[in-house]
């Protein structure tokens, strides 16, 4: 008799698992991309904010509404840009929206960056990577996406 108790707790948590899988079937994550950075003309003058341009491609049937996003800039692997935002605009599904949230320059890692720089005259590249934690709120858990690329520092071919 004592085994039969020892399977329960198996079972339910199977059962509960395999119910929290079938929540979203065929689910895709969605693509985040950077747009671009410029400076925030409404900044106030003691502290430099930044705007970054994203894009959300939502590759699924159902729109994704988004209670907030959380996203880091890396140039080099130094964290450069980071922010908060709760004001992001629902993705319709099979679609993609273009959308600006502020950051804030995260001083140490900036600092860290003009060194390498420094370090490094002849650097032809720079390595970016953004992070971000998209929160669908409720029972969706948050989606981290990245973004990864160079941006070259040599005059372009035409």
């Amino acid at each position: 008799m004592w085994p039969r108790f020892q399977l329960l707790p198996l079972m339910l948590f199977a059962v509960l698992l395999s119910g929290c899988a079938g929540l979203q079937p065929g689910y895709d994550a969605p693509t985040l991309e950077v747009t671009g950075v410029r400076l925030d003309p409404e900044a106030a003058s003691g502290m430099p904010r930044f705007l970054i341009g994203l894009r959300v491609i939502n590759p699924n049937r159902r729109a994704l509404q988004l209670d907030g996003v959380s996203y880091n800039l890396y140039l080099q692997n130094q964290r450069v840009l980071s922010g908060v935002s709760s004001k992001i605009p629902q993705v319709a599904g099979y679609s993609d929206r273009n959308f600006e949230v502020a950051a804030s320059p995260a001083l140490f890692g900036s600092m860290r960056l003009l060194v390498d720089l420094m370090n490094q005259p002849q650097l032809d590249a720079l390595e970016y990577r953004v992070e971000a934690k998209l929160d669908g709120g409720g029972l969706q858990w948050p989606v981290r996406v990245e973004d990864r690329g160079r941006l070259s520092l040599g005059p372009t071919a035409r």
